[in-house]
């Protein structure tokens, strides 16, 4: 029985770790995958979160990188400028 718990609590974890990586809620992840652990295998599937704004594509090689980076760490290149947006005070 403990070690049947004990393996629950380890798929939470797991489940947890792979959900906060992929910018998904890790609490959330944990409690759903130590009640199943066979949703490890669907948050191992899913596509990360892009649309959050967590992280974006590389415009030179396509990986996923953080939103806020400045240079891929994948392809080592800088990346552009965005638009940067100007309120007017009037």
């Amino acid at each position: 029985m403990v070690r049947y718990i004990l393996l629950l609590i380890i798929a939470g974890i797991a489940g947890g770790i792979i959900a906060r990586r992929k910018g998904r809620s890790p609490i959330l992840w944990f409690i759903l995958c130590a009640l199943f652990p066979l949703l490890i295998i669907v948050i191992a599937v899913l596509p990360p979160m892009v649309s959050k704004g967590y992280i974006k594509k590389c415009v030179y090689c396509a990986e996923l990188i953080k939103e806020d980076a400045i240079v891929c760490k994948h392809c080592g290149r800088e990346q552009p400028i965005e638009m940067i947006k100007v309120q007017n005070k009037m």
